[in-house]
């Protein structure tokens, strides 16, 4: 999905061939995760999240806050009100495909409501969609395995508040700044991801779609580079050294994964040039996503919750589910359309439809075969888990204790149900007897918006810097009193003794002025 969205707005933005902005995309990021591995993916993700929210900061004010054409909640509440109430379609349009008129499905035709049907199946399908691109990506369990464990639990939670802020803040608000600004934009270009570099040069002319362009690049690739050591990871250590090599050493591992890395990025650049040019865009991928392996959640927290859980029931569930999803997404596209093609099948009734069918039908399939076969799984065998290399480990041994993962799990659950319920219902509920927004309680609105992009992107900065203040000192100071640096120094001192020894006239200055500095500190402290 990122390389459709990030290929389609680099060749608007730069002109660069979209096929070419395809493979060029992927190639920095397999070079540097080919040479460095996790931990230069550790590393070079949170500098681009620092980057990515720097610059999300800046639009949020940008369109809310500071810029000329908009720079206000009032002003943009006024302009969506122009936008629904006072274009009538009959007029003389600025541009094909004009925003104008009421919304079809939104309460009282306006922008500015909560109460939408198309919203309310985009939600749905969203949150399918979702659960699948995080349940399914080996990615979050490959860093939830290499962090340490009693901070995992916290730390996931609070990075799903922080990324909240991309569609909260970001995304609404260069949406609709979009509408606002009456940008020309067609609805294809919309479903190809170009709203937001739009509105970003729209506002800030040539440096917006420099931020842009430099946002994108900065979560393209550090999300590029967290699937290729996800892929690696699979391919190496659950394919190669558990069905090809038993006892691979930690070299042969590394070769393999190295591999896999530039292998799978190629590949990522063929499918995104194949995808572009069936003519997919982002919107289209973003919604059937859900579809293709939404199937898979269910079945995954089952293995990981549930001690009755089969694994040829996981598996079924998963494969079936997914058939029996497309079956019904493209059946309903035929019944409701009567044609099956990129428009029809991207609508939100065939869409919606083919998500619940899969993720219901997954999990469904996997209940009963686990019911029926229950594999009474005790999860000793996760705790014999073999390492390739027994690398030394600094981790206190309570951080490991039973217990601790107990409570850990109990806070989690308490915490995340929660906050799922205050986010995904409360919210929207308590937002539904406002009807169409206020003036005032659309600046309430953007307030909130505005604030939590704000703290979330000081948590993601800040936080990581004071949670490892203790390592960043040991390396700074191992920089300049480790063995290497003193030999590195001795050498550069023994350079110049041997270019004064060559030069006395220097040497000799350099000894008057040094004999000046002195006198000059004496007399200074005398003074004192």
């Amino acid at each position: 999905m990122l390389l459709l969205g990030g290929s389609a707005v680099v060749n608007a933005l730069t002109g660069v061939n979209i096929y070419a902005a395809s493979f060029l995309i992927p190639l920095g990021v397999i070079v540097y995760t080919i040479a460095g591995g996790l931990k230069a993916t550790f590393l070079a993700s949170y500098i681009h999240s620092v980057i990515v929210h720097l610059v999300l900061v800046v639009f949020v004010y940008l369109v809310y806050v500071a810029s000329s054409e908009l720079g206000s909640p009032i002003v943009v509440y006024e302009k969506l009100v122009t936008v629904t109430s006072q274009r009538n379609c009959i007029e003389p349009l600025s541009h094909a495909g004009q925003a104008c008129g009421p919304v079809n499905g939104n309460y009282g035709g306006s922008y500015l409501t909560i109460l939408s049907s198309g919203g309310f199946v985009f939600g749905i399908i969203n949150i399918i969609g979702n659960f699948g691109t995080v349940f399914v990506d080996n990615g979050y369990w490959v860093s939830a395995i290499a962090a340490r464990p009693s901070s995992t639990h916290k730390g996931y939670l609070l990075g799903g508040l922080v990324w909240f802020a991309v569609p909260f803040s970001l995304a609404t608000s260069l949406g609709l700044g979009a509408l606002a600004l009456d940008l020309p934009l067609t609805e294809s270009e919309a479903s190809h991801g170009l709203v937001p570099p739009a509105t970003a040069m729209a506002l800030m002319g040539k440096g917006g779609a420099v931020l842009l362009l430099t946002m994108l690049f900065m979560a393209v690739t550090s999300a590029g580079s967290s699937e290729l050591i996800a892929v690696s990871s699979l391919c190496t250590y659950d394919v190669y050294r558990t069905y090809i090599n038993p006892n691979a050493n930690g070299n042969q591992i590394l070769k393999v994964s190295r591999a896999v890395v530039l292998v799978f990025g190629c590949f990522m650049g063929v499918l995104a040039v194949a995808l572009n040019k069936a003519g997919i865009s982002l919107g289209w991928m973003y919604l059937a996503m859900g579809v293709l392996i939404g199937s898979a959640v269910i079945p995954i927290a089952f293995l990981l919750l549930w001690r009755k859980a089969n694994a040829v029931g996981a598996i079924a569930g998963s494969i079936v589910g997914c058939v029996v999803g497309i079956i019904t997404w493209l059946s309903v596209t035929k019944v409701e359309y009567g044609r099956v093609n990129l428009d029809t099948t991207g609508k939100n009734a065939p869409m919606l439809a083919g998500n619940l069918v899969s993720i219901l039908a997954g999990g469904l399939i996997h209940a009963g075969c686990s019911i029926v076969w229950p594999q009474n799984y005790d999860w000793e065998t996760t705790k014999s888990i073999s390492m390739v290399e027994k690398d030394k480990i600094d981790l206190p041994t309570e951080e490991f204790k039973e217990e601790k993962l107990k409570r850990a799990k109990t806070w989690i659950i308490k915490w995340g149900i929660g906050l799922t319920i205050v986010i995904v219902i409360l919210w929207p509920v308590l937002s539904l007897p406002a009807r169409v927004f206020s003036s005032g309680y659309f600046t309430f609105w953007a307030v909130i918006s505005i604030a939590w992009g704000t703290i979330g992107s000081l948590v993601i900065i800040i936080l990581p810097l004071i949670e490892s203040r203790e390592t960043i000192q040991r390396v700074f100071v191992g920089m300049f009193t480790n063995d290497s640096v003193a030999e590195r120094l001795e050498e550069i001192n023994s350079r110049l003794r041997a270019i004064m020894s060559a030069m006395p006239e220097a040497e000799r200055m350099y000894l008057l002025e040094k004999e000046r500095a002195k006198k000059e500190e004496a007399v200074h402290v005398n003074d004192v």
